[in-house]
């Protein structure tokens, strides 16, 4: 997936220039004290991942949706390396070093 985040572009449309400034118009509008760190970081660059509640408050913050600053597009797979996780593809190293006990053993 190619995902493009452009939050600072749009926060920059709603006249706000710095971090500090959105996590006060935040604070304003949902009553959600959310740390100067985070607002930094996403502001600055894309995340790894985003909870829901936190685009919530955004859209919220900004009267905006998701996509105004979050477009997520198909993206090219290399499905050769794909494969399906089970017993048979786990490397000797990382199996169990011994089976199961037989449960008459302990009749």
């Amino acid at each position: 997936m190619a995902i493009t985040w452009n939050l600072k572009t749009l926060a920059s449309k709603k006249g706000i220039y710095r971090a500090k400034e959105l996590q006060r118009r935040i604070a304003e509008k949902t009553g959600v004290l959310v740390s100067l760190q985070n607002v930094c970081n996403l502001l600055n660059a894309k995340p790894q991942s985003v909870k829901l509640k936190t685009v919530e408050i955004i859209c919220t913050t900004l009267e905006c949706k998701m996509n105004d600053f979050c477009e997520i597009t198909p993206g090219k797979f290399d499905n050769s390396k794909t494969r399906k996780l089970s017993f048979k593809n786990t490397p000797q190293s990382r199996r169990g070093k011994s089976d199961f006990p037989d449960p008459e053993d302990y009749g």
